[in-house]
């Protein structure tokens, strides 16, 4: 059970505002300069673009996808944990923290990105594959068309498709402009009325990939929130039940980023995964 007030709308936390399940953040609080551990280069992603892309570490090949209107530094609790032991590798999308931002009609056009960037990137042997959010959304279908060059996979608070009454809220907030997005979903720190735009009339409208998950061979670990708005548990569990190897690990009084939010105990459940997959 959540203590000091959760649950309720406004109320504090351990310390942190939460509003209807997503904990309010300063952003330059978690980033804590752990870009200074990576190297940064620009990767090809066809027709003259590139994702702006962050590199640390050696071992197996560990590769991180954020969310939208986040940024590769959403994950900073993970890199302390696994930097030790893997190569991390983690581009922005289209659009997000230094990657250039280039108009958008389809969703697919995301993983167009994704798929040419891997191509670029080359790796020798079957990568670790997270996700969180549409970079789950991203990691679920490039698992399911390349099963030989992923070995293992993690998703974060992502699932198949929105259920109407998220959807319909998060639309409608996005049309009202960024100020607004703002307003619902603090946690949206870098979006632009452009990317608001984008995420109601693409991401969020196009997003479905149900059919992926049966195909997915890689063992896979599903992380959930309990207070996540967007998607809710019982999607989670369904996820885990559709893929043919997979657990399902609740993080309880977790929004919908809870790798920010309990980036230890996410670390840890990834850590834990990993090395039961060795």
């Amino acid at each position: 059970m959540c203590n000091n007030g959760a649950g309720a709308h406004g109320k504090v936390v351990n310390g942190k505002k939460r509003m209807d399940g997503i904990w309010q953040h300063n952003n330059l609080n978690y980033q804590n300069n752990i870009q200074d551990q990576f190297k940064a280069r620009k990767v090809a992603c066809g027709r003259g673009r590139y994702l702006l892309t962050y590199e640390t570490g050696s071992g197996p090949t560990v590769v991180l996808l954020h969310g939208a209107a986040s940024s590769w530094l959403s994950f900073k609790s993970q890199y302390r944990l696994l930097a030790p032991n893997y190569r991390l590798v983690a581009p922005n999308l289209r659009g997000h923290g230094g990657t250039p931002w280039h108009e958008t009609e389809k969703i697919d056009e995301f993983y167009d990105d994704i798929c040419a960037w891997f191509k670029e990137m080359n790796f020798a042997e079957p990568i670790i594959l997270i996700g969180h959010s549409l970079g789950g959304y991203l990691s679920a279908r490039y698992a399911a068309d390349n099963p030989d060059k992923v070995s293992r996979l993690v998703l974060i608070s992502t699932c198949g498709s929105f259920e109407p009454g998220a959807v319909l809220f998060f639309l409608k907030t996005c049309w009202a402009g960024a100020d607004a997005v703002h307003k619902f979903f603090p946690w949206l720190v870098n979006i632009s009325s452009q990317m608001a735009g984008c995420l109601s009339k693409v991401v969020f409208s196009q997003w479905n990939c149900w059919d992926a998950y049966p195909k997915i061979q890689a063992p896979s670990l599903i992380i959930f929130g309990t207070f996540d708005p967007l998607f809710s548990l019982k999607q989670g569990y369904r996820v885990k039940e559709l893929i043919p190897e997979a657990d399902l690990k609740i993080v309880a009084c977790g929004g919908h980023n809870p790798q920010i939010d309990h980036g230890d105990e996410v670390a840890q459940l990834i850590s834990q995964f990993l090395e039961r997959q060795r």
